[in-house]
Formats: C-alpha cells, structure tokens, sequence
C-alpha cells in the first residue's frame, strides 16, 4: 500500500494556511489529499480556521463563532463549500479535521451541498463528532484524532476508535511504529501521522510506508512525495 501525502492546513509554509491558494499548492506539488480545519460562523456555515479566535491569522481578537460568512470573506476565511469545490476543480481530496464539536453539522451540510461525500475523510479529536459523522455517511472514512506518548494511551486510543466504528487514526509522530500499525491494522484501522518536524520525516517515513502507514499529513508534501515515490 502507498501511503496518501496528505498536505497538512494547505500548506502553510509556502501559502496562506486554510486557504484556497494553498489548496491549489497542494494539488501543484503532488499531494493526493489536502487537510483543512473546519469551525462554524455565527450564521452556523463551516469554515476553515484553525483557532477558534481570529487573531493569530487575521489579526483580530474574536471569535469565529461571533462573525457571520460575509464578514468572515472580507477577511478572507473560505467557507467549507468554497474549498470543496476548489479542490475537486483541483483534483483533490480534502481531509476535513473538524476542531469545533459544535461544528459537525455543519460541516455534514457542506459535504453534501458539495456533493464532496467520495473525495473527503473526515477527522476529529471529539469523539462525538466522529461518531456522529460515522451515522451519517457510512461509506467515508472517518477518522479519530488524538496524541498519545505511552503504551497504554496508545492501546485506549486504538480501543476508542474502533468502539466508535471509526476506519482511521491520525497519531502523533513519536506514537506511530510498526507494532503501532500492526495493532491498528488488526483492529481494521488505517493509520496516518502528522510530522512536526522535517528531519524525522526524512528518518521515519520510508520504514513506516513498508510497514503500511495508510497516510502521512506533512507540511513538507513534495519530500514526502519523493521518500514514497510517484503516485500508483
């Protein structure tokens, strides 16, 4: 199996993070999925945003939740829908990590008013909202979210998420090895990891691919794309 190159927050080393720009980076540099975080507006449309504040982005100490979709395009906030269709036009697919409880509804809307339900996974650390979105589209892979440091944590994580009927889980850099993957795997769990840092990357990314690692979410996705190799 090839692991997906999974550009993490649309790249935001070399493009605005959540964006539609970086959406297309993505796509340009050879990733297969794209990530975005999802929280909800006042008017309760999904939006991609990483803090629940605006500020460290755009510059202004407020709450997403307190401003509607129109403000929230002036300053240059993509609704879910808007980066749906940008990366379909793009010809990729969008992991959706939904940061807002709150939100999962809306991001349920998006996706279907995007007709995006075969192009999309959907992640979250809550695990209500991956339950939630389980129940409503059984045939995506949802994912669970979550960083774990001992072997215990490890094992409660991959025991939570095949309770909540969750396909995936998306683990911390130092918590992903192939026993890790093997435990996973014989709980019918795909594995994806987010490298923090570049030089790790380079040292571990060829020995988890062979041992089945289903997907690396990267800020450095042409590296990863060419420890992998090309597409298949």
């Amino acid at each position: 199996m090839t692991p997906l190159v999974v550009a993490h927050r649309t790249c935001p080393k070399d493009a605005r993070e959540n964006s539609l720009e970086g959406i297309a980076f993505a796509a340009r540099v050879g990733a297969d999925v794209v990530e975005v975080d999802a929280r909800r507006s006042r008017d309760r449309t999904a939006v991609l945003l990483h803090d629940p504040l605006l500020l460290r982005v755009q510059h202004i100490p407020l709450p997403v939740r307190w401003l509607r979709e129109s403000q929230l395009a002036r300053l240059r906030v993509p609704t879910l829908v808007e980066a749906l269709e940008a990366a379909g036009g793009s010809g990729i697919r969008v992991a959706i990590d939904t940061k807002d409880p709150g939100a999962a509804e809306a991001v349920l809307t998006a996706v279907r008013d995007a007709n995006a339900a075969d192009r999309v996974l959907l992640w979250s650390q809550h695990m209500p909202v991956v339950r939630s979105f389980v129940r409503a589209l059984p045939d995506v892979q949802v994912g669970l979210l979550r960083d774990t440091y001992e072997p215990a944590e490890h094992e409660r994580f991959l025991a939570d998420a095949e309770a909540i009927g969750a396909r995936a889980v998306s683990a911390h850099q130092d918590a992903v090895t192939p026993p890790f993957i093997a435990a996973a795997r014989e709980r019918g769990l795909d594995v994806f990891t987010w490298f923090q840092r570049a030089d790790k990357q380079a040292a571990r990314l060829a020995e988890l691919t062979a041992a089945g690692l289903a997907g690396v979410v990267t800020d450095w996705p042409a590296r990863a794309r060419d420890v992998i190799g090309s597409r298949e």
